[in-house]
């Protein structure tokens, strides 16, 4: 069974997507095109936010996998999601890769897909190959998220095109004023000294929407509060220590 890509959590989609609307736009048109993309940007951009948002307006089937820098782990993942069978190996996760290869090509000529890398980082050139075949095969497209295309590694010369990419710059300053305001509303911030929080807040953050909302949820925490304070500094250190994982 393919995996569809994750709707978002109630709290997510409360959090409105400020900023990203030609970005949205653009990535949508590809995806309902069958078009590769890249999507470039650091962490807290949004990368995932958009591919979620482009998935659910673009209504296109798609497999999934997020993390995975060995090409045997890709193949397990994907064969999982397409439904791949074989006689000789039953379980795909005892399948070789050359077994999970063929199968999963077979399949995607068959019923092409939308095959989605996300957080893809330093792969190495089998994986490349196995990619490059993908990414050829009619009506199959190839979507991938990384923070820059020097961690690619040999991905990089299949997604080498700057047509292909789409760069998550920083918000401007309006969008951050009003991403934090609308993050800071849903995390039920307004008993708190909000004017010098929001200024050290989108300061700090510097146009990066994921490390706004992260910092008013967290703001929302009694550890991070004295009075109607909010202790900034300890609360932008774990902030960070949790952008780093």
């Amino acid at each position: 069974m393919e995996q569809a890509i994750e709707t978002k959590t109630a709290r997510e989609m409360a959090v409105p997507l400020i900023g990203r609307r030609d970005e949205l736009r653009a990535f949508v048109m590809a995806f309902r095109g069958r078009q590769s993309r890249l999507i470039l940007g650091p962490p807290g951009a949004g990368k995932t936010r958009l591919l979620r948002e482009a998935c659910v307006l673009a209504l296109q089937p798609v497999v999934v996998s997020n993390r995975l820098v060995v090409l045997h782990q890709l193949l397990v993942d994907l064969a999982g999601q397409l439904g791949c069978r074989s006689r000789r190996f039953p379980d795909v996760k005892r399948a070789t890769s050359q077994t999970l290869q063929f199968l999963i090509l077979e399949e995607l000529k068959q019923r092409p897909r939308c095959v989605v890398l996300e957080d893809a980082r330093e792969t190495d050139p089998r994986m490349y190959r196995f990619l490059q075949r993908a990414y050829y095969i009619p009506q199959c497209c190839l979507i991938v998220t990384a923070t820059g295309r020097e961690r690619l590694g040999h991905l990089h010369k299949l997604l080498w095109d700057p047509r292909e990419t789409i760069v998550l710059e920083p918000l401007n300053r309006l969008d951050s004023e009003l991403l934090f305001d609308e993050a800071a509303r849903l995390a039920q911030l307004d008993l708190l000294n909000l004017e010098d929080f929001r200024n050290k807040a989108l300061a700090a953050a510097r146009g990066n929407p994921g490390q706004i909302v992260a910092m008013c949820r967290m703001a929302a925490r009694p550890e991070y509060r004295e009075g109607r304070r909010v202790k900034f500094a300890p609360l932008r250190i774990d902030m960070l220590s949790s952008f780093a994982l």
